[in-house]
């Protein structure tokens, strides 16, 4: 049954942090939920959450020098995450709880902010997807689209919204990925988990609609 877009949301980290000296974890991996959202809270936290727009800014630092590496890094040691597809009891595929009628497909590899912005406007617009919420990826070469799929009550599995994953991803590829003009931007295959995680941050820009 569906339930009117809700997910879970996850604290950092979201893989384990290591001890720089002798390698031992020093924060283990979140895989239990904080608790669950709506995708109206989510809009909220994207758009106007303070702490969440200084985590931004601050995991993007490196990128200005070049340092992919240590921006991977930050990324996964202190952004908070979702997982689109619906609400589960522990990061795991089969540890859903209730779907959330939502998909989510990942644009990456653009070459400009400003790319990634027109790309943002061109799939919240494109009437075939109807994305719900659109927002710039937390390196800024990237979009992520939370993608709404056809409601059928008491067939809502893993395997149909699994259907409907590599649906709206095929689509995405053919009409917006690369091509002759569109150097290397591709869609993340990592998507068609159902229990795929993504992460959250600051685009106050970001386009929502209920």
């Amino acid at each position: 049954m569906k339930n009117e877009f809700k997910m879970s949301l996850f604290a950092a980290p979201i893989s384990p942090v290591k001890d720089s000296l002798t390698g031992r974890v020093s924060r283990p991996a979140t895989v239990y939920p904080s608790r669950e959202v709506t995708l109206q809270e989510v809009a909220r936290l994207i758009t106007g959450d303070p702490a969440l727009e200084r985590l931004t800014r601050q995991l993007r630092l490196p990128l200005e020098t070049g340092d992919k590496e240590r921006f991977s890094e930050l990324k996964r040691q202190t952004l908070p995450y979702v997982t689109p597809c619906g609400t589960f009891s522990y990061r795991k595929s089969d540890r859903l709880l209730a779907p959330s009628g939502l998909v989510v497909v990942d644009v990456d590899g653009l070459d400009s902010t400003a790319e990634a912005e027109a790309l943002r406007r061109q799939l919240f617009d494109d009437a075939y997807l109807c994305p719900t919420l659109c927002f710039i990826s937390p390196s800024e070469r990237g979009v992520k689209a939370f993608v709404p799929y056809p409601e059928h009550p008491g067939n809502e599995t893993p395997a149909y919204i699994s259907e409907h994953i590599l649906g709206v991803m095929n689509y995405v590829e053919y009409v917006y990925g690369d091509g002759e003009t569109r150097g290397s931007r591709k869609v993340d295959p990592s998507g068609k988990d159902i229990v795929r995680s993504c992460f959250l941050c600051h685009d106050p820009n970001a386009l929502f609609r209920i």
